[in-house]
């Protein structure tokens, strides 16, 4: 693991415990007994760790969504998908729980994830696309397709936020959050999709967690 791998390991850490906000680069440094000289070297600062962070976090979930190959009859692996989003929610908390106060905080981050919000959606939409011309997913206008790829985005960004409200369980508010997910996809699946193997198989896997992928 390199120094800027520690680093972005060690922040994750810090700002799950104490709060993104409450932590400051000289916690980050003492936390790898490092000078903070040593740390700016690596990251001019804390914004630079918290983007760094955050499109590692990216690469992950939407792992599923890339490796898709466009040409060809494929469903999406629907399951794979909610369950490296709900590890990485896990791992990521932070960026759910703290996501407004982020943005507000800091403008570079701001602008970053605007960007990389709007190439998301972008993938999205091809995604729904190619799964409706393949027969996995209902017919949808184009205007029906930027509101589905639109509220899939804000119950992404607000489930684990809702359900840490009424509950400390982390792993079982993530798996809520996913079901949410599912259950808001699920009504957009055709009887093709909904006889796939890895999609009758999600809820078995997000209730019970006795399933391996």
């Amino acid at each position: 693991m390199t120094t800027k791998d520690k680093i972005i390991e060690v922040s994750i850490k810090l700002f799950n415990e104490k709060g993104c906000l409450n932590t400051s680069t000289r916690h980050i440094a003492d936390e790898l007994n490092m000078s903070v000289g040593n740390l700016y070297y690596h990251f001019k600062n804390k914004e630079e760790i918290l983007t760094a962070i955050f499109l590692q976090y990216l690469e992950i979930v939407f792992k599923e969504v890339s490796s898709l190959d466009y040409s060809q009859d494929e469903i999406f692996l629907l399951k794979n998908f909610l369950l490296d989003n709900l590890e990485a929610d896990i791992k990521y908390r932070f960026l759910h729980l703290e996501l407004n106060l982020l943005v507000m905080t800091f403008p570079s981050f701001k602008k970053i994830m605007e960007e990389q919000l709007q190439n998301e959606i972008e993938m999205i939409k091809k995604l729904v696309h190619h799964q409706i011309k393949y027969g996995y997913i209902i017919e949808m206008q184009d205007e029906e397709i930027d509101l589905f790829v639109s509220n899939s985005w804000i119950i992404a960004c607000n489930n684990l936020s809702f359900w840490n409200l009424l509950s400390n369980d982390l792993i079982d508010n993530a798996k809520k959050g996913a079901l949410n997910m599912f259950y808001f996809i699920k009504p957009y699946l055709t009887k093709k999709s909904l006889e796939n193997e890895q999609i009758k198989t999600i809820l078995n896997v997000l209730k019970n967690d006795k399933e391996k992928r």
